[in-house]
């Protein structure tokens, strides 16, 4: 199915499930992160966002020797030209791109973004394992966060790059208010390993605007924009939201603690049960007293690794809140002492699980291991 859009600067963009296709209706300054059509550019007539999947979601080996070519083909199979087009790839689903436009008084920015963030997580400064040699075709996982900004004013140049400065703080701040954790470190997410960014504005001295932060009524507009679009993109991608991430084990998963690993402390003590255990996982994981005081454990995990406390003050808070669980649960656990601090959390997750199993049996006696 294809969804047209008339944008706020006149221009049109055409979004099926393969790509989007922004086709300008007059000259444009443009600023990309593009391989082909990259940077500042005030000759290019239109741009894309290109899903790379095909038949069941795999992604399809890159056409040409470097991403650049790559981007060159698909400009050419979309019908432009591609010494005037710029593009961004990605593996989402672009019937699930969103478009939204804010505006106020005489100013009016859309932000039309794809993306999906499930996968590919990664915090600024992460362990990376790529390096480019000559632009040679380089596998990547998928997950991607592409931004296009539309706007009729002229932007000063500085103002274009303040804009994605804007614009990526604000994708982060979804990110961080999600609480989504990187995909290869216990850090926090602030973006994805792939994410790219359009911005298109109009031409001239009439009307410029010099400045693109968040002190200026056009850079709150683009962030509130790319904020909801952001958001609204990573749930249709991928079901992504609060209420996703409202559960134990999504809150513990950068931590390394999953269910295989509490599943595997518990097979070890009770071997054969494995039905048992996942089902007593699932209870546990959505009991919103655990995610809450999961959720706070983790913070002080967190202040912990940022320095913002002692090793003694965030150890002391943590078994403070692992002794409101043993009072909640009516049952007395044990505490490792002299241990990293989701060692002990994940210790007392697994102690937790025997105990309700053990209650369990107690309780039914009769009942064979399921």
């Amino acid at each position: 199915m294809e969804r047209i859009f008339e944008l706020c600067n006149g221009d049109r963009l055409a979004c099926t499930e393969q790509a989007a296709v922004f086709r300008f209706s007059g000259p444009r300054m443009v600023l990309s992160t593009g391989a082909n059509g990259g940077g500042m550019r005030d000759d290019l007539t239109a741009a894309f966002n290109y899903c790379d999947c095909g038949m069941a979601g795999v992604c399809q080996p890159m056409q040409g020797n470097n991403l650049r070519e790559h981007q060159r083909t698909v400009a050419r199979r979309l019908g432009l030209d591609p010494d005037h087009t710029t593009g961004l790839d990605t593996a989402a689903n672009l019937d699930n791109m969103v478009v939204i436009t804010k505006r106020w008084e005489d100013l009016q920015i859309t932000a039309a973004v794809s993306g999906g963030a499930d996968v590919n997580a990664l915090c600024a400064g992460d362990p990376a394992f790529l390096t480019e040699v000559d632009g040679a075709p380089t596998s990547v996982p998928p997950g991607t966060i592409n931004i296009f900004l539309i706007t009729d004013r002229p932007l000063a140049p500085g103002a274009m790059a303040e804009l994605i400065l804007t614009a990526t703080e604000a994708k982060t701040a979804v990110l961080r208010d999600l609480m989504q954790g990187s995909s290869v470190s216990q850090e926090l997410a602030t973006g994805t390993g792939t994410d790219g960014i359009v911005i298109i504005c109009g031409t001239g001295q009439e009307g410029m605007l010099l400045n693109a932060g968040k002190h200026f009524k056009f850079g709150e507009l683009a962030a509130l924009a790319v904020r909801e679009a952001v958001t609204e993109a990573l749930f249709r991608q991928t079901g992504f939201c609060a209420q996703e991430q409202h559960t134990v084990l999504k809150r513990l998963h950068r931590f390394g603690i999953t269910a295989d690993t509490l599943s595997a402390h518990c097979l070890a003590r009770r071997p054969g049960q494995d039905t048992a255990i996942a089902r007593t996982i699932k209870k546990l994981d959505q009991d919103a007293f655990l995610v809450g005081v999961v959720v706070l454990y983790v913070h002080l995990e967190d202040q912990r690794r940022a320095g913002m406390l002692t090793e003694l003050e965030a150890g002391d808070w943590g078994e403070h809140l692992l002794r409101q669980i043993q009072r909640h649960y009516r049952c007395d656990l044990s505490l490792l002492q002299e241990a990293a601090l989701m060692d002990k959390l994940e210790h007392f997750l697994c102690q937790l699980l025997m105990s309700n199993l053990l209650e369990q049996e107690r309780l039914y006696p009769d009942q064979a291991p399921i």
